[in-house]
């Protein structure tokens, strides 16, 4: 079992478009668009940040392994509960690893957003 975390504040994440375009893959722009509250939206993109730091993590995945943000993918269940689509060296790393399957549970109040990523 493998286990990653990750919080930020979310005065820290950037709302701004050139942000979102570099981190992100169109469908997670449109589910943080969706939603019409400022507010909201940045605890969104915190929440966003959050989870591909921890698929990350749990991956081992550190500084020098060349991966990038649009190597994970935050999606959605119908009912809400996210999970992730790994592309690239997240994928490689997950499947060299010989894991089976990674879960993802994701928080985030008016000040911190975190997330968890387990693979087992």
């Amino acid at each position: 079992m493998k286990v990653g975390i990750d919080i930020i504040e979310i005065n820290r994440a950037k709302d701004d478009e050139k942000f979102l375009n570099k981190i992100a893959f169109e469908e997670e722009i449109e589910y943080i668009n969706s939603f019409k509250c400022e507010e909201v939206k940045k605890q969104r993109i915190a929440a966003l940040w959050c989870v591909k730091e921890a698929v990350f993590k749990c991956l081992g995945l550190g500084k020098g392994s060349k991966v990038t943000t649009k190597d994970v993918m935050l999606c959605h269940h119908e009912n809400g509960k996210p999970y992730v689509k790994l592309f690239g060296i997240a994928k490689d790393t997950f499947d060299n690893l010989k894991l089976n399957e990674i879960e993802v549970s994701i928080s985030h109040s008016v000040s911190f957003a975190t997330a968890i990523a387990i693979a087992m």
